[in-house]
């Protein structure tokens, strides 16, 4: 299978993934072929792309972290703790699910822990916070299990990044779903939502661990001390919090946004990076491009030799230098390129991704 952009959909391509609606319910099922009508669909929920099957993908098999039922269940119980926190206000029951979900999560990323982030997410916009709340829980528990945590500080970490922006239901939706540039007085409105979540599960009272809390606070900080709220710096920042901040800031670039579309998963990878020592912390940036593809199987990439491939393996220790098929090869049988093993191919890079 391979993950094809919205606007690059054709009548005929074959579904390769079951694709689920904003309440969690199936919209079109895997080996379903593309009718306009369905590709009209898919555009109309919000979803920047989908993943397909054809003979250019056929071998690539992508294995996902935890399973849909899980990750949709997750997402529609985060959507409920939004809106009734607004409502009834966060209470025991909610609190209470968050943590079976987290729970679940955790037991089955431990199961699944040899397995790279693979995929680009499949997520609508207009669910964006909900889907993001769960992708962030997910990213920091693989960090975490990589770190080797213990399950006790992989559920408390797993709860902070859940419920990471729940401040944000106190902020203007008005302002969180602005389609331009904030103003200074509106940027200062969001930056309040690290605290305003905080001091509001504290306030609750409902048995939340305080690790987990922190992250929620400190989510935002940056290890020069250019973050918010605290402007805290370096080892003053809770290590739950660092590892939070990249998942969160790694899932927001990729994600369409009112006001900017996603970026591609190499491109963000490139900005944390470079953020590495100054923004982040260097040592989870390394960790964290090990477990995290920046360029996910049956991506199509461009070589600098003007070459198009398909990446059809990756590999946790070079990440920028996958094992890739030649797109189109004149050959008899497929054309392999092996950039990190094939010591002929040094000079050979990817220079970007393109979309066919």
């Amino acid at each position: 299978m391979r993950y094809v952009p919205t606007l690059c959909l054709r009548e005929g391509m074959v579904l390769a993934k079951n694709l689920y609606g904003n309440d969690g319910s199936l919209l079109l099922q895997q080996g379903q072929p593309l009718k306009p009508s369905y590709i009209s669909h898919i555009a109309h929920n919000g979803f920047q792309g989908v993943y397909i099957s054809d003979k250019l993908s056929d071998e690539i098999e992508i294995k996902t972290v935890i399973n849909d039922q899980l990750r949709n269940s997750a997402v529609t119980a985060v959507k409920d703790m939004y809106n009734q926190t607004l409502t009834t206000g966060f209470n025991q029951i909610m609190a209470d699910n968050a943590k079976v979900i987290v729970q679940d999560i955790v037991e089955e990323i431990i199961l699944n822990q040899n397995i790279m982030v693979n995929m680009i997410d499949l997520k609508s916009y207009d669910n964006y916070t909900y889907f993001h709340s769960v992708n962030v829980g997910v990213l920091s528990i693989v960090m975490g299990v990589t770190l080797g945590l213990n399950e006790t500080d992989l559920f408390k970490l797993g709860l902070g990044a859940l419920l990471h922006d729940i401040g944000k239901v106190f902020v203007s939706k008005g302002i969180i779903d602005k389609t331009d540039s904030l103003t200074p007085e509106e940027y200062e409105e969001v930056k309040k939502h690290p605290d305003l979540g905080y001091e509001y599960l504290t306030r609750a009272n409902l048995d939340l661990p305080l690790l987990g809390l922190i992250g929620i606070l400190q989510h935002h900080e940056r290890m020069d001390g250019s973050g918010y709220p605290a402007g805290l710096s370096g080892d003053g920042i809770n290590r739950f919090s660092r590892i939070i901040s990249i998942a969160d800031v790694f899932d927001a670039m990729t994600s369409d946004r009112p006001y900017r579309p996603a970026m591609m998963p190499s491109e963000v990878m490139e900005y944390l990076m470079g953020g590495a020592g100054t923004l982040f912390d260097p040592e989870l940036i390394q960790l964290f491009t090990r477990k995290v593809a920046a360029f996910p199987l049956g991506t199509c990439v461009l070589l600098n030799n003007g070459l198009t491939a398909i990446v059809v393996e990756n590999y946790e220790d070079c990440v920028l230098r996958p094992k890739v098929k030649v797109v189109c090869s004149n050959e008899n049988k497929p054309m392999y390129l092996d950039l990190k093993n094939n010591r002929n191919l040094a000079n050979l890079t990817i220079t970007g991704v393109v979309k066919i």
